[in-house]
């Protein structure tokens, strides 16, 4: 009958698991791929070393907020090391014993043991830190920085807690599953080597010693809650900013090759070809990908010069606003419909004018994000919608169009005075040094 229930459990699980990953993922199928960026083979080993330094080894979160900031990477390197053992457990309700090939006790399972528990208690410890800061300490970076963010601010973070508690408890279960074995199979050969390799396991067991059918409730319940627990945490997963767990790999893989200054590139010839983007169906699927990677850890808005004077731009805020606006039209998207969709861009809608208009596009935000998300492309794009299609920006911004378009240039200068900021510099002209590559400083 436990098999059965399990297998049902499981099955439906798994199954609704994958039907909203085919929502997200269907999205970004339908997105646009117009950004011009190379994702040829021949980029496949630069890329594979962005995903072994900012993924796995998780650079960005060294850098600053050190305490956070290894907290995070304990948690996610344990859950790298634990995936083993969620594995073994899950496959357990099936066949009774079960191990991983070459992870027997007298291969690898002993060290492995090692490895896990130390792990499995770094992780819990790791999340009573985050525990405080969520509940005690809540710094604004992780509430939201006022006034810009005022709408995660004054949002309930009750699922970042709920998380926490879903991550503990799976930690603590996995120990007390193992602990409850080394006592009601302490006959078997195998069980005094876990011990000897297990020793935070073999603590816990050591308080059911002499209690075998309290110790087999122990283990069996605690399999039962590890695995129930994981099953949930997954489906809470593409409905969250945990949704980061499944796509900021692949974020950081697909990621800028490119000098960070540069711009994308643009086609504007065909039939498909658009001035900016203002509306979900018109972002490309790389982007979508950026906003579904957010971890609303704030970093970007910490080092935002704009949210750090006040301004009504912070660069978490604009993604998670961008992120609401493809997830609310994410029927219509998968419908195949190619028009119909509201901008999100402009006074009541997702993202205001305002916003768009108060970067500086320093980057510091794609610097801090530890996942490297890129915000800077996309208020581009909004800006270019802003001025070519809905000509609305800010009046200050006629005169430099206007030397533009007279001059060639934002200032207005004519070509006659183009050497005129040098004057007394003795700085010499091009056509005085025609074998320069570049300017002299």
């Amino acid at each position: 009958m436990a098999m059965i229930i399990w297998s049902v459990a499981f099955l439906g699980a798994i199954g609704f698991f994958k039907y909203q990953l085919w929502g997200r993922f269907g999205v970004l199928l339908k997105l646009r791929r117009d950004d011009l960026r190379d994702y040829s083979p021949k980029t496949l080993f630069k890329r594979l070393v962005n995903l072994a330094i900012y993924g796995f080894a998780q650079k960005k979160f060294f850098l600053r907020d050190q305490v956070p900031g290894l907290m995070h990477v304990v948690i996610f390197w344990g859950f790298c090391v634990l995936g083993i053992q969620v594995i073994t457990m899950f496959a357990r309700g099936w066949i009774d014993e079960f191990r991983l090939p070459f992870f027997g006790m007298e291969h690898l399972g002993g060290p492995y043991g090692l490895v896990k528990d130390i792990f499995e208690l770094a992780v819990m410890f790791g999340v009573c830190i985050a525990l405080f800061r969520w509940i005690v300490t809540k710094p604004k970076r992780l509430m939201g920085i006022l006034p810009a963010e005022a709408k995660l601010h004054a949002h309930s973070h009750f699922e970042a807690v709920l998380i926490l508690c879903f991550i503990f408890t799976i930690m603590l279960s996995g120990l007390l599953y193992d602990a409850g074995r080394m006592v009601f199979m302490s006959d078997h050969p195998e069980m005094a080597l876990e011990r000897q390799w297990q020793p935070v396991s073999a603590f816990f067991a050591s308080l059911l010693d002499g209690r075998a059918i309290m110790a087999k409730w122990v283990s069996d319940g605690s399999w039962w809650i590890h695995n129930l627990v994981i099953l949930c945490f997954l489906n809470v997963l593409p409905r969250s900013k945990h949704f980061h767990i499944v796509t900021a790999l692949p974020n950081v893989f697909f990621g800028r090759l490119e000098s960070k200054g540069r711009l994308p590139k643009k086609d504007y010839a065909g039939d498909n070809a658009i001035f900016g983007r203002s509306t979900p169906i018109q972002f490309t699927w790389k982007q979508a990908l950026d906003m579904y990677s957010c971890t609303e850890c704030g970093r970007c808005s910490a080092v935002c010069p704009a949210a750090a004077t006040g301004k009504t731009l912070a660069p978490r805020q604009f993604l998670l606003n961008l992120r609401d606006a493809v997830y609310e039209n994410q029927n219509k998207i998968l419908s195949g419909a190619k028009d119909g969709f509201d901008v999100v861009v402009g006074e009541g809608k997702a993202v205001i004018d305002d916003v768009v208009w108060s970067c500086v596009e320093c980057r510091a935000c794609e610097e801090a994000c530890p996942v490297n998300i890129e915000y800077v492309d996309k208020i581009v794009d909004l800006r270019q919608h802003l001025v070519q299609e809905a000509s609305r920006f800010p009046a200050e911004l006629n005169r430099a169009f206007q030397g533009m378009e007279r001059n060639s240039n934002p200032w207005g200068i004519s070509s006659a005075e183009r050497t005129a900021w040098g004057g007394g510099m003795n700085a010499p002209e091009l056509r005085q040094r025609k074998d320069a590559e570049d300017l002299d400083y």
